[in-house]
Order: structure tokens, then sequence, then C-alpha cells
């Protein structure tokens, strides 16, 4: 028997506000099912991987996770501008150089986002925008 990832459930004061704020970032329509709201998300869309990352110091289990999303195209200063329309707070500026910042969504929920597919490519064969 194996498993697959089902959903990630992410705990909310406001299920339908926040629900419309994932739906604009991921650009999926939310539905009402049986087991309260969702983002329907195409098949073949499922997370890319599950990272494990070492802790800096021991924390609260269950307290650390986060979602890590990257825009297909444009830059990543465009997705940060785009994330906060949308409602979103830039917690930690990238400093000269980073791959990616911390956002926190309208609750507080904290995501990382990185470089652009398109600034991967170039990253990748030392190009520079």
């Amino acid at each position: 028997m194996t498993a697959h990832l089902r959903r990630l459930t992410i705990p909310s004061q406001d299920p339908a506000a926040l629900a419309r704020f994932w739906s604009g970032v991921l650009l999926r329509p939310v539905v009402n099912g049986s087991d309260g709201l969702h983002l329907q998300m195409v098949e073949g869309n499922e997370p890319q991987a599950l990272y494990f990352a070492p802790a800096s110091a021991p924390s609260d289990p269950g307290g650390g996770q986060f979602l890590s999303i990257g825009a297909l195209c444009g830059t990543l200063a465009d997705e940060v501008e785009r994330l906060v329309s949308l409602g979103a707070v830039l917690l930690h500026d990238s400093p000269g150089g980073s791959r990616s910042v911390v956002m926190a969504d309208p609750e507080g929920h904290t995501f990382l986002v990185e470089l652009s597919e398109e600034e991967l490519i170039d990253d990748e064969f030392g190009l520079t925008r």
C-alpha cells in the first residue's frame, strides 16, 4: 500500500477570506466541498516536494511548516508586488543576491516566495536581469 498527499490544511479565523486570498495567489478556483472550502488544484499540480530543512533551534512540532511558492515568469520583485496587492505582508526582504523572501498571508501564516522559473533558468546559465 502507498500513500499520497491529499491536502494541506491551513487553520483560519475566516476561511472564506483566506481561501479567496490563496485563490488569487495560485489562480485556482475556490470550491465549497462537503468538508469545507478548498482550492481546486488540477491533476498534476500537487506539491512538487516535501522539503525537510534543518532547524536552527528546537521548535514546536507542527509550528514550523510553511508553503514555498514561485512565479512561473517575471521576477521575484514582481511576484512580491502582486502578492502584496492581494493582501500579503512582506516580513523579510531579500538581502542582496537572496533567492527568496518571507511573507505572511492575511492571517499571519508565513510562506516563502522564491525566484521565478525564468530567474532560476537565468541563474543556472549565469545570465543577469
